[in-house]
Order: C-alpha cells, then sequence, then structure tokens
C-alpha cells in the first residue's frame, strides 16, 4: 500500500512538472539580434527581446547600439548613441498584422553639442509595423528623437527617421520590392526650418531562410539632401532569431 501511494503521489507530481512545462512553452521569451550597414548610417546591431502573455500582445524590448563616430565624438570614437527602449507588439488579423509601438531612451551626446555623454539624452517614440498575407509583403517604421537635457551652454535638436519597404513574395523564399527612407532633423535650437540629411527611394530584395532568418538589399538613388550625402544609397540587413 505504501508502495502505491509512493508511486501516485510520483505520478501526479510528474503530471504537475510536465503541466507546468507545457504552460511555461506557451510563455516564450525569445531574443534576436539585427545587424545593418547602410551607406550613411555605417554598421550598427540591434537587438529585440519578446516576452509572449496570455493577451493578444506581448511585451518587447530593444536596444540599438549606434557605432557611427560622427554621433557621438568624432575624434575620440567616445559617446556614441545607445537607444534602449520597451513596447507592445499587437498580433492582428489572424497574426497577419504585426504592430509594435515602442517608447525609447536614448543616451550619448547625439542630440546636442555636449561635449559628454548625457544618460536619458532623449526620448525616442518609435513604431514598427510589419504585414504579410502570403502575397504582399510590407514593412514599415517610424522614430522621433526628441531632445530632453535643456543645459545651459548646449545647443539641442531633434530627428526623424523613417523608412518603408513594399513587396510582393516570390514564392516561399523571396520578397521583391520598393524601399523608401528619410531622415532629417526637424528643429535646430536657435535656427529657423529643417534639414534634410537624406531622402532615398529605390528597390529591395529580401530573402526568407529557416528559424526566422531574413535577409534584405536595398539599393537606389538619393532624392533630395541639405548636407551633400551621395547621389546612391545602399542598406542591408540581416534578421536573426538566437
Amino acid at each position: 500500500m505504501k508502495k502505491i501511494i509512493i508511486t501516485l503521489c510520483a505520478f501526479i507530481l510528474s503530471v504537475h512538472i510536465i503541466y507546468a512545462q507545457e504552460t511555461e512553452t506557451k510563455k516564450k521569451a525569445t531574443f534576436a539580434t539585427k545587424i545593418i550597414h547602410n551607406s550613411v548610417a555605417g554598421f550598427y546591431p540591434i537587438f529585440f527581446g519578446n516576452f509572449e502573455t496570455n493577451k493578444n500582445y506581448d511585451i518587447t524590448m530593444y536596444s540599438i547600439f549606434w557605432t557611427n563616430t560622427s554621433f557621438g565624438n568624432l575624434e575620440s570614437g567616445s559617446d556614441l548613441l545607445l537607444e534602449t527602449g520597451v513596447g507592445i507588439g499587437f498580433k492582428l488579423l489572424d497574426n497577419k498584422l504585426y504592430v509594435n509601438p515602442t517608447f525609447g531612451i536614448s543616451h550619448g551626446k547625439f542630440s546636442s553639442d555636449s561635449k559628454e555623454t548625457k544618460i536619458g539624452e532623449g526620448l525616442v517614440p518609435n513604431l514598427f509595423v510589419a504585414y504579410n498575407d502570403g502575397l504582399f509583403d510590407f514593412e514599415g517604421y517610424i522614430a522621433y528623437y526628441k531632445s530632453l537635457r535643456e543645459d545651459d551652454g548646449i545647443v539641442t535638436k531633434d530627428y526623424l527617421l523613417n523608412w518603408a519597404a513594399p513587396g510582393i513574395q516570390i514564392g516561399n523564399r523571396v520578397v521583391l520590392g520598393a524601399f523608401y527612407e528619410s531622415f532629417g532633423i526637424t528643429r535646430l535650437e536657435d535656427a529657423p526650418g529643417s534639414v534634410k540629411i537624406y531622402q532615398w527611394l529605390g528597390g529591395s530584395i529580401k530573402m526568407k531562410f529557416d528559424k526566422g532568418i531574413a535577409f534584405r538589399i536595398s539599393a537606389g538613388s538619393t532624392l533630395n539632401t541639405d548636407v551633400g550625402t551621395s547621389d546612391e544609397f545602399y542598406k542591408v540587413s540581416a534578421f536573426i532569431p538566437l
């Protein structure tokens, strides 16, 4: 009898452990990186975290490590721009549409002419949208860099970045389409008007691999620039779940 009770208790405990493990697998916590290089900003890796919930949304986080020294102190290569943020990812239309509004914070000296790093230098509200119905594929992003540290003796500025990549899916592996990106200064303290750093338009190809890996290459012409950037552009990115 004692053995039967012990065996029964062990079985109940095993079932409880299995059920707990199955419950945990339903709430996944995933991590991914996106490596990007373009002809103006240079090389910058992005890291994403995603925490599933029992609702129709996930909790997301991100961090961008901008390596372009002109975003910090050009001579020393220090005080580079760092972005960190958290958001909510909504899966809509039977998971065809993904909408991810995020609240980011910038650190460094990107939004001013400060000589050194400022923690919490600016706010970066941003929005990422992705859609795929098996034929039409779309990715788009917009971010506003709003300076916060209005210290005496420094000049502050705000930026707007946006890009869009609509395309048609060819088979299961390839998306062919267009690419548009714009980046500029929307406000420069003590100076009127705005400054268009670049405005791009070109073609794009995205290739999909197993395990959620995606590689995109885009290239084309510069439509507008107030600072003399190149007449042509390129941008490559690789999204890699870890």
